[in-house]
């Protein structure tokens, strides 16, 4: 269990780490929607295309539905809302303002 950070205070380390999970979390979002479908569709599913062409849209609209459905929740679940961070890695000011025995880590809500 950590220790929540002081109320009104702010970090930018917390900040910083927040930024680069987010930014990372938004990349990786895309990854199920732009990358699966179309391998979906041009391996397993290429012969069956081939046969019928006029299944392509609702075909490929079909998979990135599903791939949206599970991607999403995936990818959200690969961050946490709530982070840690070591005591030692926050500025040295906001340090100051602790308590000397609370060398818990701090939980941060991103």
């Amino acid at each position: 269990e950590g220790n929540n950070v002081l109320p009104g205070d702010t970090s930018q380390v917390a900040a910083k780490r927040g930024v680069h999970s987010t930014t990372l979390s938004r990349a990786l979002l895309q990854a199920p929607v732009y990358l699966v479908p179309p391998m979906l569709i041009a391996i397993p599913f290429k012969r069956f295309v081939t046969m019928h062409p006029t299944l392509t849209v609702p075909l490929t609209t079909y998979c990135l539905l599903v791939c949206f459905g599970i991607g999403l929740p995936a990818t959200v679940a690969v961050f946490p809302q709530i982070a840690e961070i070591d005591p030692k890695d926050v500025d040295t000011k906001k340090m100051s303002k602790r308590k000397p025995n609370e060398g818990q880590s701090l939980r941060i809500t991103v």
